[in-house]
């Protein structure tokens, strides 16, 4: 089997990252939190058995720091297409499968995921054909998500930054015959309250 993981990224610049983490307690300080986020989760995924690598950044000048950051041999860094966050994973995930067997997304501020979140979802979409897999974030969102064929359905016309976005997906794919195979719930870093979940 070939699976891919895709990271969404962006260079931690105070004033792009975190803002509303930033309003709380500046933004110099919510983009190092950031940086730190991020390398937590670079260094999962190189220690995770993915070897398939796909960094898509939020804007095209930002190529440069991961280029700087990241084995050339071992990631391919793209830009994310312009739209809503649906939009842009669907892109991404559209892009890589044609040559992998599944795809993996995951974002790139989460506090606590683990090297066997993404080893379970590896394994979950090895296993099992009509498989897909989300792993739920606790405010009600989703952290990471999986798939072996594009479903626009799942992504388009989402009620996206709501405590609503887990269960409409894990709905959708199941309305579309898919066998859901739901991760750890885990914590991601949007504001100040969330940082109690910081190792």
């Amino acid at each position: 089997m070939t699976g891919a993981l895709i990271v969404f990224a962006r260079e931690p610049f105070a004033g792009k990252v975190k803002t509303r983490l930033a309003a709380d307690i500046g933004g110099h300080r919510a983009a190092d939190i950031y940086a730190q986020l991020l390398s937590r989760t670079l260094d999962l995924v190189e220690r995770s058995q993915f070897r398939m690598r796909y960094m898509f950044v939020a804007d095209t000048d930002e190529t440069d720091y991961f280029a700087a950051r990241l084995v050339a041999k071992t990631w391919q860094i793209r830009t994310q297409c312009q739209g809503d966050i649906g939009q842009r994973m669907h892109h991404a995930i559209e892009s890589v499968l044609p040559h992998h067997d599944f795809v993996v997304l995951i974002g790139s501020d989460i506090a606590d995921c683990e090297i066997a979140d993404l080893d379970q979802a590896w394994t979950s979409l090895s296993d099992a054909i009509n498989t897909a897999v989300v792993g739920p974030s606790v405010d009600g969102g989703y952290w990471l998500i999986g798939l072996r064929e594009p479903q626009a359905n799942i992504f388009h016309d989402m009620p996206w930054s709501t405590g609503r976005v887990f269960r409409t997906t894990v709905s959708r794919m199941e309305e579309l015959g898919l066998e859901v195979c739901c991760l750890a719930p885990r914590h991601d870093i949007d504001v100040v309250e969330d940082l109690r979940h910081l190792a």
